[in-house]
């Protein structure tokens, strides 16, 4: 085990004992009805990818870490989207991650999940996020960040030159240009789905827009 997978499971394991969980960043609990995307929503470099870059469907999400009802929907209906779905390369989820608050620390962990997620092996980075945000204001993430960046030049240089988190900001940005109303947001072809989303309504969504 290398040394950052031995600091990401104790970090893991310490916050899975606290059970604690960030209640704010959510804006709706369930997705009823779709609304109409009204500027184009497309990949750009530094969205995270899960599933095969190649798959001829694309689901983007825009979601925060401190959103309880984005952690649900990874914890819940994630898994059968991935055994399903990305897995079989029907389709790939591509998250573009959002910070309202432009807190100094969450813009890093997520210009840091984005570089990660280009760079090196995101699901144990992402594992961490999921079980409490808050870990993002501990020297102990600290330690963890600067560890990568020995070890991985091109995540370093990535996170170090960040362009004042362009990326971060335009995530923001189109999101309210296209009058989206909380997180999680859903986008699938032209049409927009807010709020928690079963995996049970997440496959006729994906039968609904692609015929899957």
């Amino acid at each position: 085990m290398t040394r950052n997978n031995s600091m990401l499971k104790h970090l893991l394991f310490g916050f899975l004992l606290l059970g604690l969980w960030s209640l704010s960043g959510c804006k709706s609990k369930t997705s009823k009805t779709s609304i109409q995307v009204q500027n184009e929503v497309i990949q750009k470099t530094g969205d995270v990818i899960f599933g095969d870059n190649a798959a001829p469907n694309t689901v983007f999400l825009f979601a925060s870490y401190n959103c309880d009802y984005c952690r649900y929907f990874f914890s819940r209906t994630y898994p059968g989207l991935k055994t399903n779905y990305l897995d079989k390369g029907k389709i790939k989820l591509v998250v573009k991650w959002l910070d309202f608050e432009e807190n100094p620390q969450v813009l890093q962990s997520l210009q840091a999940a984005s570089c990660i997620g280009q760079f090196g092996v995101y699901e144990k980075f992402h594992e961490l996020l999921l079980v409490n945000p808050a870990v993002v204001f501990t020297d102990d993430f600290s330690a963890l960040l600067d560890d990568i960046m020995q070890d991985n030049s091109e995540i370093a240089e990535c996170i170090l030159q960040n362009n004042e988190y362009e990326y971060l900001r335009l995530n923001v940005s189109e999101f309210r240009e296209n009058k989206f109303t909380g997180t999680p947001t859903f986008v699938l072809n032209k049409n927009a789905y807010s709020g928690f989303i079963s995996f049970i309504n997440f496959e006729k969504l994906l039968a609904k827009e692609f015929n899957l």
